[in-house]
């Protein structure tokens, strides 16, 4: 299983669940839990997986941390979690580079 995770340093999303819908073809879903706010969820048109939006900046009652410590700067994170064909989101997102390639974690 490969999981692929991106980072926007934008303090806001704007318009930016669009362009990834328009380029990875898929269709957002809003959530919204206590753990992770806002967030986005979508489903690849074909295959398995699961790509999500979310904010970086999380709160557990009153403690405030990042999700992904390494990457402070990155105000929200896009994950990619057991897409069929991982190499082929990266390439569409080569079109938003806006949407940095952070790292990738191989699960055998």
């Amino acid at each position: 299983m490969i999981y692929d995770v991106y980072g926007y340093t934008e303090p806001n999303l704007g318009d930016q669940p669009g362009k990834l819908a328009e380029a990875l073809g898929v269709e957002w879903v809003l959530h919204e839990s206590d753990y992770l706010g806002v967030h986005f969820v979508a489903r690849p048109a074909s295959g398995g997986g699961k790509l999500r939006i979310q904010s970086n900046d999380l709160r557990d009652g009153d403690e405030e941390y990042h999700q992904e410590a390494d990457f402070p700067e990155c105000r929200y994170l896009l994950l990619v979690d057991e897409v069929d064909r991982p190499d082929e989101v990266k390439a569409d997102l080569g079109r938003l580079p806006q949407w940095r390639f952070l790292y990738r974690s191989v699960v055998e």
